[in-house]
């Protein structure tokens, strides 16, 4: 036994050694500029993006008012934006008191039907819900709830069965400019704002919201002496007061919206900048009563998208560190800006683009990118171009998977049941069984790596969502392994099941499953586990955990970021070695 031990030793040092060398050089690699591990490293969870623009049919129908042609154009830019592993389209679905749902409070906006007298032929959120799910994308409602546009924009719709609401409620309306809002401070507008909503919500399967200009339409705000009188029983000063009333609006529809929908995320596009930081004199979202970060904080927001349209001239990275700081675990998906590459003014070089999302991308806290506007990221213009296939054949190279709001609660769904596997004529016939206690959204299929399951590699997904309870993958390898995960309603993905020739679960029969995932080491095994040692490349054992059981759970949050080496060692005295990267 002491000689054993004494092998063991030298050979886990000479272990050690080695990788301390291959750390070292992927070091010296990195800081003289041959990366091993790109800055933009695709992660596995990550929201991908577009606002789909219908005001003055932008990106669609773009003039089209055919419902035949209108459908097979929104076809195309969806087709177009699956090719490069999109996963969110924001589809704005109300302009200026004018909607593409059917709503019996405010009439189809006329980009849609060419008249403003009439109303939708086909039910365009509804198409737009479906052909999103069928391509494996979330769908967002982008909602417009204050500004309700001009006079002359209002009596387009003067012959509509469905009246504009400046004609029905001109008493909640007040004049800024040549446009007119709906006044925030004016308690019947938020009815009557949750009234349209309500309708929204209840009828589509929006995956959620997305709000945009919730706001005063500048630091002036609005002439509202009379509502400012009337409905300020706190006698807050008047900027305080326009804050309030957005905020208790938003408070409201986040009450309302999760009573109808509980798994509706509630979402917003607030000006890029919070507040101005010394040496920048931007617009800001707190100047014109937009208090996005309390939104956050209080509980009332799921995903915060700032419009972050500027580069560092105008303070890109400090300005998402306020909102990074600010954004109390929720989501914050920076929203950037592809068409400053083709206006004249900015002229931006794609590089500007891609340089965004590295440091979205190296920043904890973040959840993804949005692109203003969908025709920036697929359109012809040569920046266009590049882009796009830069996002395509790099940056998006691989799908993602939306990420889980841990806030909500995290689940553990079961692992599917009786996976097997079958080869013939150079196809793998991969079935399996549903968990018995799990609302299952869909399944991963991963490739094995002898008796382990990666499955934050993206080159061993076999497939990255699969619907049914089977799949078929073609190679000329007969001794390939497959594993199948099941992901619920909040995208939690259960532990891998590694498919078997003979149909029995792996939790008795197969080998080993090594998983490192949300910090935390998951081991199942076919025998019992005596305990898990994890060593830091020094040779530094830094936990022992006792187990007794043929599977573990070891929670890693504590230990500091780097390389380290698990060791696995069974009652029977095998023992399997395992790295992992915190």
């Amino acid at each position: 036994m002491i000689t054993s031990a004494c092998s063991f030793t030298v050979f886990y040092n000479i272990y050690i050694f080695i990788t301390a060398i291959i750390m070292k050089s992927l070091i010296i690699s990195l800081a003289i500029g041959i990366a091993a591990i790109p800055l933009s490293a695709q992660p596995k969870r990550e929201v991908r993006a577009v606002w789909l623009t219908t005001n003055s049919g932008l990106d669609w129908p773009a003039g089209e008012t055919s419902p035949s042609r209108q459908k097979q154009a929104m076809i195309k830019i969806l087709d177009r934006l699956a090719a490069a592993n999109f996963n969110t389209i924001i589809f704005q679905a109300q302009v200026k008191g004018d909607v593409a749902w059917e709503s019996s409070y405010q009439p189809t906006m006329r980009w849609i039907t060419g008249n403003g007298s009439v109303n939708m032929s086909y039910d365009v959120s509804r198409f737009v819900i479906d052909e999103c799910h069928k391509r494996n994308m979330e769908c967002h409602a982008w909602i417009v709830p204050y500004r309700i546009g001009s006079a002359t924009e209002a009596g387009k719709y003067a012959a509509n069965p469905r009246k504009h609401v400046y004609i029905t409620h001109p008493q909640l309306c007040k004049k800024s400019g040549s446009e007119y809002y709906l006044d925030p401070g004016n308690p019947d507008v938020r009815s009557y704002l949750l009234d349209v909503y309500s309708e929204l919500i209840s009828n589509y399967d929006f995956d959620g919201v997305n709000f945009d200009y919730t706001r005063y339409p500048s630091t002036d705000g609005l002439p509202d002496d009379d509502t400012y009188a009337a409905y300020n029983p706190d006698g807050l000063p008047r900027g305080d007061w326009r804050r309030q009333n957005i905020n208790t609006f938003i408070s409201e529809f986040y009450e309302m919206a999760k009573s109808i929908n509980p798994d509706i995320k509630v979402g917003a596009a607030p000006i890029g900048c919070y507040k101005n930081l010394p040496g920048y004199s931007n617009m800001t979202a707190y100047g014109v009563y937009q208090d996005a970060c309390q939104w956050m904080k209080s509980g009332n927001h799921d995903l915060l998208v700032p419009q972050m349209y500027w580069n560092e001239k105008y303070g890109f990275s400090p300005h998402m560190n306020t909102w990074i700081n600010n954004c109390d675990g929720r989501q914050l998906v920076v929203g950037i800006a592809p068409y400053k590459m083709v206006d004249n003014t900015n002229d931006w070089d794609p590089e500007v683009i891609y340089d965004q999302i590295d440091k979205i991308r190296a920043k904890q806290g973040m959840s993804g990118v949005c692109f203003f506007r969908t025709e920036h990221v697929i359109g012809t213009h040569e920046k266009e171009i590049a882009l796009y296939n830069k996002l395509q054949n790099e940056y998006f190279k691989y799908p993602a998977h939306i990420p889980t709001m841990d806030y909500n609660g995290v689940t553990t769904p079961d692992k599917p049941q009786n996976v097997t596997q079958e080869y013939v004529n150079g196809q793998y016939q991969i079935k399996w069984d549903a968990p018995t206690d799990t609302d299952i959204k869909y399944y991963s299929v991963y490739l094995c790596d002898g008796n382990t399951v990666d499955t934050n590699n993206p080159d061993k997904v076999a497939s990255h969502i699969v619907k049914d309870n089977h799949f078929t993958y073609s190679s000329d390898n007969p001794d390939l392994t497959f594993a199948v995960t099941a992901f619920d309603k909040g995208y939690f993905e259960s532990a891998p099941a590694i498919a078997s020739e003979a149909g029995v679960d792996d939790m008795y029969a197969a080998p080993t499953v090594f998983r490192f995932c949300n910090q935390t080491i998951e081991i199942e095994c076919a025998k019992e586990i005596d305990r898990v040692e994890i060593y830091a490349t020094t040779g530094l054992q830094v936990k022992l955990t006792a187990i007794g059981a043929s599977s573990a759970f070891i929670d890693c949050a504590t230990l500091s970021k780097g390389l380290y080496i698990v060791r696995t060692i069974y009652s029977d005295g095998g023992v399997d070695v395992n790295k992992i990267l915190r």
